[in-house]
């Protein structure tokens, strides 16, 4: 046998292990999952709403038992705490206001339309389960909020309530990071350290999280995805700051770096986002960072088209020439965007609920035009396929119907709020009023006065008024609003009286901006423009 080919039989019999070894040394590291997840069967019907209990008292100190409560008391206190619920489903927020009697007591019935952690301003996140009863106990001596406020309650809802805190400081308090100022190399090295804490978590878990012991099967499952929930909330809030700064960079492929920035998500999907739970157990912030960025092809944009509820030959000659992309198509497309590149599933629950997000988001500036709101959502229902969504989607559409089809409007009894507001605006009859809530921490609050100057200006010898008011002193905003020459009537109100216009208004967030008409009617969805010629 020729000596060469010898020589190369015997190099490739030593070097055959190698390549081998190779092959082994480049393999994926196994992801680990969570054991024994979910613990507990959550029944449909579980997933339902329904009245909670929420009451609580001021606990005196024992000189001061049997006294009347001074009225003073009452006065810093009612207006000043609001819950407020956020159904991140279809984007609804309702805020209900907590007024404590003479006898220093209060109670209230709130609906929740499914088991959530809801948020009892400006004291604590609570969890709110249809059935429940939740109680406080206020210590007005205590020196800090921890120690001034107790939470105890019944079944599921004082569990996760009593827990809560313990669970945020222990797994969810991330330290504020700034990794995404120095570039998207630096942040995908950030996001590697969080995957490796998402890693470790399950091990953790896995094992067994010591402030978990003794908690019911349902009550852990709740906690546990809570903090799943808030750690990829917070991966997401990195990746968010960082999209916003790049967008005008043209030397980045924004589309492949957000692949290859979420594709940690698809091999821990069953517990992150292909999750039911996290109906029970995430939050508004969450679906809204997952819808945006996670799921950015959601708002990618392109051509959309409506399809009418009867057949146009004029509509058919349109399609068959532009060929556009209608709703169901769309949102087809998305699902399967999101399954191609980021392999998710094409049936993954946290993408359901950030179709109906995105489709209940826009359904208040159809009004009236029930065929494109129809539209819309068969199109969000056409991949939806987790029968609470369906339901939920579909009760909400009826509710939109009913809103906007109503026709008698419904005498209700004045509220606080009411007088209040009509005492504010009453020197102003007659005029269109443009009525923005601000405070002087808001930033964006602020930059929208600066930006209104203009407008003010050039409207100051029309019929329209425009009314700043804030909770903040005269004081504190005087160093903004003269420097800046902020025009327009500044109105200042005690922080009660703002938790009264708040339950009003039902907002949360500001700025927030309402327009009044000449007949003294709130108007949406118009411009100060409009009123005037009206």
């Amino acid at each position: 046998m020729n000596k060469n080919i010898i020589l190369t039989i015997l190099l490739a019999m030593l070097l055959a292990p190698v390549g081998m070894q190779a092959k082994k040394k480049m393999k994926e590291p196994v992801v680990p999952q969570l054991l024994n997840y979910p613990s507990a069967e959550v029944s449909e019907y579980r997933l339902h709403g329904g009245n909670v209990v929420i009451k609580g008292h001021l606990a005196l100190p024992e000189e001061a038992k049997g006294e009347k409560i001074p009225q003073d008391v009452f006065d810093q206190l009612n207006g000043r705490f609001q819950v407020i619920i956020r159904d991140y489903i279809v984007r609804k927020e309702k805020t209900s206001l907590i007024e404590f009697k003479p006898d220093g007591t209060f109670s209230m019935n709130v609906y929740v339309p499914y088991p959530m952690f809801m948020l009892v301003y400006p004291l604590s996140t609570v969890y709110a389960c249809p059935g429940d009863t939740l109680e406080m106990t206020m210590y007005p001596m205590a020196k800090t909020r921890e120690e001034g406020i107790v939470w105890d309650g019944t079944g599921l809802s004082g569990e996760v309530t009593k827990l809560y805190e313990k669970i945020r400081t222990a797994y969810c308090d991330f330290p504020q990071d700034k990794t995404y100022e120095q570039g998207p190399d630096s942040l995908m090295r950030w996001r590697d350290g969080q995957v490796a804490r998402l890693d470790d978590l399950v091990r953790k878990m896995n094992a067994g999280l010591l402030e978990l012991e003794g908690c019911s099967p349902l009550a852990s499952d709740i906690l546990r995805t809570h903090i799943f929930a808030e750690s990829l909330e917070n991966i997401c809030d990195n990746y968010m700051r960082l999209a916003d700064k790049m967008r005008t960079d043209s030397t980045i492929d924004h589309e492949t770096y957000w692949q290859q920035f979420f594709s940690f998500v698809a091999p821990r999907e069953s517990y992150l986002i292909d999750n039911p739970l996290l109906m029970i157990a995430a939050d508004e912030f969450f679906f809204n960072r997952i819808e945006y960025y996670l799921f950015s092809p959601m708002h990618a944009g392109g051509v959309l088209d409506y399809i009418p509820f009867d057949y146009d030959p004029e509509k058919a000659e349109f399609i068959a020439k532009h060929k556009p992309i209608f709703r169901r198509e769309y949102r087809r497309n998305v699902m399967n965007e999101l399954h191609d590149k980021l392999h998710i599933s094409p049936t993954d629950f946290a993408a359901q609920v950030c179709q109906l997000r995105s489709v209940f988001g826009m359904l208040k500036f159809h009004h009236d035009q029930y065929d494109m709101a129809a539209d819309d959502v068969a199109a969000a229902m056409s991949v939806i396929t987790h029968p609470e969504l369906i339901r939920r989607g579909i009760l909400t559409y009826r509710d939109y119907v009913k809103e906007n089809e109503l026709q008698v409007v419904e005498q209700k009894p004045m509220t606080k709020g009411d007088s209040l507001f009509q005492r504010i605006i009453e020197p102003y009859k007659g005029n269109v009023l443009y009525v923005d809530f601000w405070e002087m921490s808001c930033g964006p609050c602020r930059a929208g006065m600066l930006h209104m100057r203009d407008e003010v200006e050039a409207n100051k010898d029309k019929p329209v008024k425009y009314l700043y008011i804030t909770d903040d002193t005269p004081e504190h905003c005087k160093s903004f609003l003269e420097p800046n020459n902020i025009k327009g009537e500044h109105i200042h109100i005690t922080r009660s009286e703002w938790g009264y216009l708040q339950e009003k208004f039902n907002f949360s967030a500001i700025p927030f901006v309402v327009l009044i008409d000449k007949q003294g009617k709130q108007r949406k969805d118009v411009t100060v423009e409009q009123l005037l010629n009206e």
